[in-house]
């Protein structure tokens, strides 16, 4: 297998730290340079026509692509451990947060970065004023995600599961990026902390 990855970007890095958790040794990484437009060319377009990053390349050519999916299908290759459920309940909870994290918080952080971050600007046709109200949301999720996590170290229940990637890789990348101080929020900053004890984090 391959995986067509960006070292830069947030959604490798979660299927990085999933492959690091699962100690899986059989993928080859293929590093694909976005500022250089590398994900547009013919070559990998063949591969991924949306031009997205990560894709996994299986061996009889089949390709996978979005982060959750490209997991989704390792999992059930490798169940151990187990990061997405075992029980009904487990299964739906790591779901329900992972998507919500994903659509409540990662995509307005992504957004704001996207429009407001100079470095943007050469790949990103800039509206300020989308970009500030997306900003806006996504500080309001912060300060309930924060909220959320005073109940609990991890995020879906008391383990570490793909919920807690999901977070991670949100809030490390984003944060910094739209200028905002992790410090704010000091349940997600214990996260944070607690993520970055595993070798996982610098997958």
């Amino acid at each position: 297998m391959k995986l067509y990855n960006n070292e830069m970007a947030n959604s490798p890095r979660k299927v990085r730290m999933f492959i690091a958790e699962k100690n899986i040794s059989e993928i080859e990484i293929i590093n694909i340079d976005l500022m250089s437009g590398e994900h547009k060319t013919p070559e990998y377009r063949a591969i991924a026509p949306n031009a997205r990053i990560p894709a996994l390349e299986l061996d009889d050519g089949t390709v996978i692509m979005e982060s959750t999916a490209i997991c989704r299908y390792l999992e059930s290759l490798y169940p151990e451990p187990n990061l997405f459920g075992e029980s009904a309940i487990e299964i739906a909870s790591i779901e329900m947060w992972q998507a919500r994290i994903y659509n409540e918080l990662m995509i307005p952080l992504a957004m704001a970065f996207r429009h407001l971050h100079p470095r943007m600007s050469n790949m990103e046709i800039q509206n300020k004023d989308y970009g500030e109200m997306q900003k806006n949301v996504g500080v309001k999720s912060l300060k309930y995600f924060d909220a959320v996590l005073a109940e609990s170290e991890f995020v879906a229940g008391d383990r570490y599961t793909f919920a807690d990637i999901q977070l991670i890789t949100t809030t490390d990348f984003f944060i910094g990026l739209n200028r905002l101080a992790m410090a704010d929020y000091p349940m997600i900053e214990r996260h944070f902390k607690l993520m970055s004890e595993r070798s996982s984090f610098l997958a």
